[in-house]
Parts: structure tokens; C-alpha cells; sequence
């Protein structure tokens, strides 16, 4: 009897916990997920037209987007361009773009390209990659007041159709369209520098997959979602943290979990860490399409001799360097081109101390000087323990060969590129990475010593003549042996000291995946997201 009178009850109770399981659960809450990664200085500029440091080509990747972009692998794939329609003869480029947003609402269109060139490579504008843009028929003319900035080989025939004309056949220039120095910029950009208002927080309009959500210079930088970007869904961070930090206090924090992400690219890893660190498994080793160099003033003495340029160059011992200082998996430079563009055999052997010794003081004698008439000789490096280390080692072993005293100069980063613009050094540690996966990319800068990022005020007209006649060549055989010899030109010349092939040393927390490094050297987090958050993303 009292069976019958509970059963209802349990019948009821059955049917209310079948409604409660079948009803859709509320899912959890979604945590915001910020990405801090530590860098050693502020961006350079805010302007991709600007930029040549390759710390700065980071956060341009973030805020900007062209044409063609690089994934993995180093495959260039359609960006803005949704498709591209090359002609037979190879040197006039259609593009269609695709429906995007600037991160102020308007549409991205192809006038946008065509002011944001035609801007670059006016006479008046001051780019030091105006050169990467020579390409397009007429613009070499342009940028140096022969023809009108009009007849520029680049036209928007329709807000989503641009033209592109070239000097010549050029078989990587989608990759250079993949370049932050083919980057459009907003309108308000073109007409007025915005950098120096940004650390104001003022609107920066750009059309990447992030914009920029404040700036405090020297403190850190912040991006979030750009919400008008066509492939905003691939995009899975809520915000990217730049923190400016001295190095041992990035190391500090990254084991603190304060940061996802130290090193290679924006800061370097203290040296003293590296060996543990390697030891303990957690060093992470990239290579690097970068060679590091000392930059020579050939213009005043003693650096317009060739001679004394190769001494110096032959007193160093690169493989010491790199054991007992550097210790971060770098490689001697024995030539310009790094080995994975370009194999090709030394151009000069490591330490050839006795043969500096005899070229120093053959160039003494040729000049009737010793070492004492020599003028005081400086090496300006930006601040860093890297750059402050190969200082000192360099400045020890021309001592030791030479026999010449060398002061150091350590600048701000700024302060040390306005110096190599304004020609105001004599020798200057520095890096190039190429910006496109080819060689030409390590000898077009040395072509003309008005190249704004040359500042070695050193040209030579058979080094061109080898340069124009590789971009003429079809054949690839022959187009590798003039990038060759030219090379062989330049090192011989000395214009440069190549010291090391770079590699990328950094920590990063296991938790963040998907973040693009390119052997160009710069990251990008357009895909990226934190284990976990993903799947979230997905079915949310």
C-alpha cells in the first residue's frame, strides 16, 4: 500500500531529472586569453612604410596586412588579394581583392595601395625601403625627381582591382607583396604621421588582424582583434601583450608564468642562461635567414681603405666569439649570404690574424702612417648585453692583432639608427634578415649607397652591373653564379665585416600554439590560440 502512494512521487521525480538532463547545458564561461611576450625596445614606428628593424616587423605583421601573406613553410598564399592574374610575359600583376575592413569600418581598396606606393616612392617621403619597391616600372625614375610620381607603373582601375607593371620579369614578387614594405596605410596615415601621437592613445586605424588597443612607450603595447579583418574568424587570441623588460627580468618572469613567450625575436635570452637552459631541454632553436656584421664608413679614414677594411675584417675570430660569448647556436660568417639561400664555398677563412697584421701595415706604409696618425676609431652598437659583448670581444682582438685602440659607443636603438642615416659613425655592429626568402635580398641593399638602409657609402658599378643582370637572367643556373660573384665583390671590397649567421634562441610556454615563426624573423599570431581554447572557440 504505501508503495502505490510514493510511486507517483518517483515517477514525477524520474520525469523532472529526464527534462532537466535533456535541456541544453549553459556552457562555461569563456576566459580571456592574453598572450604577453617580453620585447627589449618600443616599435621603431608605427608606419610600415618606415620600418627596418626587425623587432618592429613583428608588431607591423600584427597590424597590417598585404596583398599575399606567408604561412608555414614560407608558401606564399592570397591575403587582401583574393586572386592575382599574371600576364605572359610575366610582368604585369592583376589583383582582385577581397571584401575587408579597416579597423575603422571603411573597405580597404585598391586606391588604398596605390597612394599608399605612389607615397613611399615620392621624393619627398623618407623610406628606407623605398628601394624594395624599384621593381615596379617607373618608380626608381620617380624616387629620384626623373619622371612624375604619376607615371608609376601601379594603378586602381576599380576600388577592387589594382594593376601592377614591372621594370622587368621578377619571379619573387609575390613575396615581396607579402612584405610589410608593401603594406597599405589608412588615408590618415599617408597625410600625417601618426607616431608621434600614439603613445597618446589616438586612434590608429590599420587593417590587419589586430589593432592596436593602447601604447605606452617604454611600458608596453597592446592589440586585440581587428573586428572589420575578412578573416576575423581565424583569429583566436582576445589580446597580444608586448612588455618592454630588460632581460634577465623577462627570464625572471617567463619562470614566474608572467609571460607565454621571451627571446628570439624581440629580446634576446641572457647568455648566462643559455647553456642550463639548453641542458634542462627548454631552449627552443630556430634557424635564421640573418647574418650579423660590422658596418663600415668608407667614406673618411682610416675606413676608405680597402686594405685596413680587410685587416680588421681578418683580426677577428668569429668561432671564439660564438663558443666562449655568444653561445646560441649561431654559425661563422665567412660571406654574406646566409647557407640556407645560398650554398656556395668561404670567401675568406676565420682569424687570419698574421695576413690582417701584413695588410694593416701595408696600408700604413702606402699612406706614410703609423698607427698613431690614425684618427680616433669608435664602434656604435645599440644597447643591448648581445651587442655590448661583441663590442668588447671585437675591441680586444684589434687590439691584440692591430694593435689599434677602439672606443665603444652604446646608443638607444633610435639614437643608433638616426646615426647610420646620418652617416655620423665609423664602425656600427648591426643584422640583416632577408625579407623575402631569396639571396638578392642580402645584396640589393649594397647596390646604390643611397640606399637608405646601405649607410656605408659604398657603391660599386660592376657589383650593380651583376646585380641588374641576375634580375634579367631566366636562367636560374646562371642568375645563382652573377649573385655569386657579386657577392664575392662585396667581400672583398669589405664595405661590411660579417661576423655570424644568426639563430633564434627563446623560451615559450607549452600552452600557446600555433604561432607562426618565420625564418624571416618576425612571429605571427594570426592563428594562434592557448591549448584548450581552441575547441572552445570552435563551438562556441
Amino acid at each position: 500500500m504505501m508503495i502505490r502512494k510514493i510511486f507517483p512521487y518517483l515517477l514525477f521525480s524520474f520525469f523532472m531529472l529526464f527534462l532537466v538532463s535533456c535541456y541544453p547545458k549553459k556552457p562555461p564561461p569563456r576566459v580571456e586569453s592574453t598572450l604577453t611576450v617580453s620585447t627589449e625596445n618600443d616599435p621603431q614606428s608605427l608606419d610600415p612604410r618606415q620600418v627596418r628593424d626587425l623587432g618592429t616587423t613583428t608588431v607591423i605583421h600584427m597590424l597590417y596586412e598585404g596583398l599575399m601573406r606567408l604561412q608555414e613553410g614560407g608558401q606564399v598564399v592570397p591575403a587582401l588579394a583574393e586572386s592575382v592574374t599574371i600576364s605572359p610575359d610575366q610582368k604585369t600583376y592583376t589583383f582582385k581583392l577581397r571584401r575587408s575592413g579597416w579597423s575603422d569600418g571603411q573597405l580597404v581598396t585598391a586606391y588604398d595601395f596605390e597612394s599608399t606606393w605612389k607615397s613611399v616612392l615620392h621624393p619627398d617621403f623618407p623610406s628606407a625601403n623605398a628601394y624594395q619597391l624599384y621593381v615596379i616600372k617607373g618608380a626608381q625614375s620617380a624616387k629620384e625627381c626623373r619622371s612624375c610620381v604619376e607615371h608609376i607603373g601601379v594603378q586602381a582601375l576599380d576600388a577592387s582591382t589594382l594593376v601592377v607593371e614591372l621594370e622587368r620579369p621578377i619571379p619573387y614578387f609575390l613575396r615581396l607583396t607579402a612584405a610589410h614594405f608593401f603594406y597599405p596605410v589608412h588615408p590618415s596615415m599617408r597625410l600625417n604621421s601618426i607616431d608621434s601621437q600614439a603613445s597618446h592613445n589616438v586612434q590608429l586605424v590599420t587593417n590587419g588582424p589586430f589593432k592596436l588597443e593602447k601604447w605606452s612607450r617604454h611600458n608596453e603595447l597592446t592589440a586585440v582583434p581587428q573586428p572589420y579583418y575578412w578573416d576575423r574568424k581565424s583569429v583566436h587570441l582576445d589580446r597580444v601583450t608586448l612588455v618592454v623588460l630588460d632581460n634577465a627580468t623577462a627570464l625572471q618572469l617567463f619562470h614566474q608564468g608572467e609571460l607565454q613567450w621571451t627571446g628570439s625575436p624581440l629580446s634576446t635570452l641572457p647568455i648566462d642562461a643559455l647553456t642550463p637552459l639548453n641542458k634542462q631541454g627548454k631552449l627552443e632553436v630556430n634557424p635564421a635567414t640573418g647574418l650579423y656584421f660590422i658596418r663600415l664608413n668608407t667614406a673618411n679614414p682610416p675606413f676608405n681603405q680597402v686594405k685596413i677594411r680587410q685587416a680588421f675584417a681578418y683580426a677577428l675570430q668569429r668561432a671564439d666569439l660564438i663558443e666562449h660569448v655568444l653561445q646560441g647556436n649561431q654559425q661563422v660568417a665567412l660571406g654574406l649570404i646566409p647557407p640556407s639561400l645560398l650554398k656556395s664555398a668561404p670567401h675568406f677563412r676565420d682569424a687570419q690574424t698574421e695576413q690582417a697584421k701584413k695588410l694593416f701595415q701595408e696600408s700604413l706604409a702606402e699612406n706614410h702612417l703609423t698607427v698613431a696618425d690614425l684618427p680616433k676609431i669608435s664602434l656604435c652598437y645599440a644597447s643591448s648585453e648581445r651587442g655590448h659583448k661583441i663590442a668588447q670581444v671585437a675591441q680586444q682582438q684589434w687590439k691584440e692583432v692591430l694593435g689599434v685602440q677602439v672606443d665603444l659607443e652604446s646608443c638607444e636603438s633610435k639614437v643608433y639608427f638616426d646615426r647610420l642615416n646620418e652617416k655620423n659613425y665609423q664602425m656600427g655592429i648591426g643584422g640583416w634578415f632577408a625579407d623575402i626568402y631569396d639571396p638578392i635580398s642580402f645584396l640589393d641593399v649594397f647596390k646604390s649607397k643611397d640606399n637608405g638602409t646601405n649607410n656605408t657609402e659604398w657603391e660599386n658599378q660592376e657589383y650593380t652591373s651583376l646585380i641588374e643582370r641576375s634580375l634579367d637572367s631566366s636562367q636560374p643556373a646562371e642568375r645563382i653564379q652573377l649573385i655569386k660573384s657579386a657577392e664575392q665583390i662585396l667581400v672583398q671590397e669589405m664595405p661590411i665585416i660579417p661576423l655570424f649567421y644568426a639563430s633564434y634562441n627563446y623560451l615559450k610556454s607549452p600552452t600557446i600554439k600555433n604561432v607562426h615563426f618565420s625564418e624571416l624573423g618576425y612571429l605571427d599570431f594570426k592563428h594562434a590560440y592557448f591549448e584548450g581554447q581552441y575547441l572552445q572557440t570552435t563551438i562556441d
